[in-house]
């Protein structure tokens, strides 16, 4: 295990039993550095004289300072990277535990349940990648200004990555999502969040919204040329959302490279909706009148979702991965999938789940009948040309397995 050599892990647990095996169980996965403390006041006190740790690896219940107010104190002052919340309490508090701690920015490796396990140790330790943790902080110290994102459209810096929307019941790809990046020639490839806000707040989002779909139209045309006759999804901002001419925009461009509407898929946030009631439904009316598919992004995040799927016609309801990440293990999340999943179909709605991340997601939202699959365990993001090689030997692992003859 010598992996985890370079790697640094407070421990605190009030059990000293409990602390001992902790303490023992990173030993034997050969963890470099390990600091202990019995409950979060002395945890902070051992941390003023210490080098901040990579990891915190703490218990909930404990005297004098508890866990959650730990991990307040932790996220607010930086005092670690990542983190590790051991409990044996119900998975309703853990779950709420783990939102808190994201929402304070802290990068959580996940949940272990008492007593701790090595493998289950050493799986949460193998998700610490301290080089994305540092990419990722770079990325949003640079503040790109609206000219040098207007620059990258002209000078064509923007490129499109596409991810397989996958069936569930057949492993079969039944169509992409569209994603941009920007191929910075000094930072690498950007994500859409560090420069999306800024075009919308600066007025180009329209200019950028037509590259992307004449791209990704012209992309599909060449799909569908070779035999791959799939649908592709463009992301709609709220900006361009309440934009009267949006309809007649993506009309004409899918018309001039000779696709048809019901190839091209139109994802929305319920929140880009809300910016402009009256003029993005009339807008979602006149696309979904020419034929075009609706897609309510992010369901499931917003409080409102239920009264946008009686006001606007989807045809897709995508349910986000807060939703389907971890529903295996947590009965609250399992359940509120499967209601959600169930009301879509109700709905004559195609159901997709995102965020599926591991075999134990993609084989719950199969189980519960959702109709497609999308994320990691699926595939990456990947650039058009990546897409046939892909096909060929990326599905295996989705397929079901062939029933037993004999």
């Amino acid at each position: 295990m010598g992996g985890n050599g370079d790697l640094s892990v407070m421990v605190v647990e009030d059990s000293a039993v409990q602390r001992l095996h902790a303490l023992d169980l990173l030993a034997n996965l050969g963890v470099g550095k390990v600091l202990e403390a019995e409950n979060g006041r002395h945890a902070l006190q051992v941390l003023a004289d210490s080098e901040r740790p990579d990891i915190l690896l703490t218990d909930l219940e404990m005297p004098d300072m508890d866990g959650v107010e730990l991990i307040r104190h932790i996220a607010e002052k930086h005092l670690a990277r990542a983190l590790i919340v051991v409990s044996s309490r119900e998975t309703t508090i853990l779950s709420t535990v783990e939102t808190m701690a994201r929402e304070h920015g802290l990068l959580v490796l996940g949940i272990a349940q008492k007593p701790l396990s090595y493998d289950n140790l050493s799986l949460l330790l193998g998700k610490f990648r301290p080089d994305e943790i540092g990419r990722g902080a770079n990325e949003r110290e640079h503040a790109f200004t609206l000219d040098e994102i207007r620059q990258a459209i002209v000078e064509k810096q923007l490129v499109l990555h596409y991810q397989p929307k996958v069936t569930t019941h057949s492993g079969v790809m039944r169509g992409v999502e569209s994603l941009v990046r920007w191929q910075h020639p000094v930072h690498g490839l950007v994500a859409p969040a560090n420069f999306i806000p800024i075009a919308e707040e600066g007025d180009i989002i329209d200019l950028m919204t037509d590259w992307i779909l004449e791209t990704a139209l012209k992309q599909l045309r060449d799909w569908h040329a070779r035999g791959l006759t799939i649908s592709i999804a463009v992301n709609l901002s709220a900006k361009s959302l309440s934009t009267p001419d949006l309809a007649d925009r993506v009309a004409a461009v899918t018309s001039r490279i000779g696709i048809e509407p019901k190839y091209l898929l139109l994802e929305i946030t319920e929140t880009a909706v809300m910016s402009d009631l009256a003029l993005s439904l009339g807008t979602l009316a006149r696309l979904r009148l020419k034929g075009f598919g609706l897609s309510i992004d992010d369901f499931g995040t917003g409080f409102s979702s239920m009264q946008q799927l009686s006001r606007i016609p989807f045809t897709e309801l995508k349910i986000d991965r807060s939703l389907v990440h971890g529903a295996s293990e947590k009965p609250h999340l399992h359940v509120m999938l499967q209601s959600t999943i169930e009301m879509g179909k109700k709905l004559h709605l195609t159901t997709v789940a995102e965020g599926v991340e591991n075999p134990a997601d993609w084989q719950l939202v199969r189980l519960l009948g959702c109709d497609v699959g999308q994320g990691f365990y699926v595939s990456k993001p990947m650039p058009g040309d990546s897409l046939a090689a892909w096909l060929k030997q990326g599905t295996q692992h989705l397929r079901p397995p062939r029933p037993n003859v004999g």
